[in-house]
């Protein structure tokens, strides 16, 4: 993943966390992305949506012009840009984690993937209250943690503590800086090959 980060002009540190529905991704991502910020860190997320996902409302202007068979649309205000492109050739393949970070912005520092538990990428895995992690989240990835999602009160979120998520935050926080030591190192040795040419 690393080399195909940088291809895409990306040199974050890309992390997955994983679990079966329900069982907090989103919750914990929620949890941990303002902890991260406050590190300092430029943080994307990418999830994996997979029922499908509606982005833009019916009747909308731009909703209209993808229907009427616009490639791509963007949709911009002072505060938010979001293109919608069009996957016809491709409709029944997965999209990759590559091709998901690459329409991120350059300059992220981490990457949280929710989903894709079949990337060959380091994960975190949400657990249940005594469930055991399934092995299609274990296989494909380093593992970084696994976290039992404290049991919730019906109908409210799982209530991670704070502790549990500054733990992880300090961690991922460290590989993100790790990564990029990492990518600065490179830069300077093929900058420094490049002179001797």
């Amino acid at each position: 993943m690393t080399v195909a980060m940088r291809a895409a002009g990306q040199t974050a540190s890309v992390v997955a966390v994983v679990g079966r529905s329900g069982v907090g991704k989103t919750t914990l991502l929620e949890r941990l992305l303002p902890v991260l910020r406050a590190s300092g860190l430029a943080v994307g997320c990418v999830k994996h949506a997979s029922h499908g996902f509606l982005a833009d409302r019916p009747g909308k202007d731009s909703y209209r012009l993808f229907e009427a068979g616009s490639e791509a649309v963007a949709l911009i205000s002072r505060h938010q840009v979001a293109t919608f492109r069009r996957r016809d050739g491709d409709a029944g393949a997965e999209v990759s984690l590559f091709a998901a970070v690459a329409t991120l912005p350059a300059g992220l520092d981490l990457v949280l993937a929710e989903g894709f538990s079949w990337e060959p990428i380091p994960r975190v895995v949400l657990v249940a209250p005594g469930e055991e992690p399934r092995d299609e989240y274990l296989r494909n990835g380093s593992l970084i943690d696994v976290i039992e999602a404290p049991l919730p009160e019906p109908g409210s979120p799982p209530p991670f503590s704070q502790g549990q998520v500054v733990q992880l935050a300090r961690r991922l926080a460290a590989r993100a800086r790790a990564r990029a030591r990492a990518a600065s190192r490179l830069v300077v040795v093929a900058s420094a090959r490049r002179n001797l040419q």
